[in-house]
């Protein structure tokens, strides 16, 4: 009986090893394109309906990836099974790029419910997540409005793609003064201006700033809405005030409740 039980032990030990290396997979908005941290995780998405919307697949773990990896999604039926969809492949060149995390830019264009694979050289899966895809709610009378407004790409994350996101002191006629993504703590506060700015139309009535600190940016800050000149203006300024030394991530939203983007800014002493 002891020699079976020390078996199940060391079966069970060898059987795990991947769980202490702590390879995770997250669906997300936006991720930090130096070291892969993402901001706007979440496990449920709405897409368009006739064109379907993209999600960033981030992958990551302790150690140096060696190895190409593949995406598994399976896809839930009418019996709550998942079952095979699509199967792809990362980017990631591990001989080039020599990082411990790898993204996905994927594609979704049916709803339901998933199960992601993150999968290497062997036939067990790395890391996996599940996610609900479910179609944008909007009314006939809201699309005509959205139509006429000539506003329709406002709700795709894509249109925000070349997006560009900066902090600084002050903001005159689109031009930043003092850019930098570190401050300094004076009196116990730091105001600082951020711009959200792209070479074509925003068409945002307004935008919601969301910012998150602490530890993996899970501690939210602060949530507020600015109002932008019109659906032609092609950047806003808006003030940020923070209490705290730290590494704090500003996500972007705009009337319609799509993700435009993120950026990153340090307080320091």
């Amino acid at each position: 009986m002891k020699n079976l039980a020390l078996l199940l032990i060391t079966f069970i030990s060898f059987s795990t090893p991947l769980l202490a290396q702590n390879e995770k997979v997250v669906l997300c908005g936006d991720y930090n394109k130096t070291d892969g941290t993402p901001s706007d995780i979440n496990k449920n998405w709405d897409i368009e309906k006739e064109k379907g919307s993209y999600v960033y697949v981030l992958y990551s773990q302790d150690k140096i990836i060696k190895d190409k990896l593949m995406l598994y999604l399976d896809k839930k039926n009418t019996n709550g099974s998942y079952i095979a969809y699509e199967t792809l492949e990362f980017t990631y060149d591990p001989i080039v790029d020599k990082k411990n995390w790898a993204m996905y830019d994927c594609k979704f264009t049916e709803a339901g419910d998933y199960r992601i694979s993150v999968m290497g050289k062997g036939d067990d899966a790395l890391a996996l997540v599940y996610a609900n895809i479910a179609y944008l709610k909007s009314s006939d009378d809201d699309k005509d409005k959205v139509k006429e407004a000539g506003n329709d790409d406002a709700g795709d994350t894509f249109y925000y793609e070349d997006a560009k996101i900066t902090f600084g002191e002050s903001v005159t006629d689109g031009e930043m003064t003092g850019e930098a993504t570190e401050f300094r703590l004076i009196s116990g506060k730091r105001e600082i201006t951020c711009m959200l700015q792209q070479d074509k139309d925003l068409k945002c009535e307004e935008v919601t700033v969301t910012i998150y600190g602490g530890t993996d940016y899970k501690d939210k800050i602060s949530d507020e809405k600015f109002t932008v000149a019109s659906l032609d203006w092609d950047w806003i300024k808006m003030p940020i005030t923070v209490r705290k030394i730290g590494k704090y991530v500003v996500n972007i939203y705009n009337q319609e409740d799509t993700f435009i983007g993120s950026g990153y800014f340090e307080i320091i002493r």
